[in-house]
């Protein structure tokens, strides 16, 4: 059996650790991925808000549209209100033709077809965003008669 002897000279002891530099580092690292995380959290609330606002203005427009014809007839014509405080709308609408090629007259057929254009607009941050909805809107042209005795 052979013993080794070993002898460690002073001043040489292995530290176990961390320097200085890998400590700065290692907190560069967390700081710059702390900010980007930060970002992204900040953008993802921004956006959450933008896409809450589009929201309300959608159903507040799909109400519109889904009464039109209700309480009256639609028309051709311009109409505006406000839903609440935050939100209004403008709406236009005018008769809407199609050019058929095989010559059927459209006198003929007993339905008005309009174009409605809705416009939503609410104030966010000092300034006026909005949201626009259109669609088609068919009507018999003997609705009036039948449902409002006119």
């Amino acid at each position: 059996m052979r013993l080794q002897q070993t002898t460690a000279r002073p001043g040489r002891l292995r530290s176990r650790g961390f320097t200085l530099i890998e400590i700065l580092a290692a907190f560069l690292v967390f700081a710059l991925s702390f900010a980007v995380i930060m970002q992204i959290m900040s953008s993802s609330l921004r956006n959450t808000r933008v896409a809450g606002d589009l929201t309300q203005a959608a159903l507040y427009a799909q109400s519109k549209m889904d009464m039109l014809g209700i309480d009256a007839p639609v028309e051709e014509g311009a109409d505006s209100g406000e839903f609440d405080q935050r939100y209004r709308w403008e709406m236009q609408t005018e008769l809407y033709t199609v050019d058929d090629e095989r010559g059927i007259d459209p006198e003929t057929i007993p339905v008005d077809m309009y174009r409605i254009m809705l416009t939503v607009y609410w104030q966010k941050g000092g300034r006026e965003e909005s949201a626009d909805f259109t669609t088609l809107y068919a009507q018999d042209r003997n609705y009036q008669t039948r449902a409002f005795g006119r």
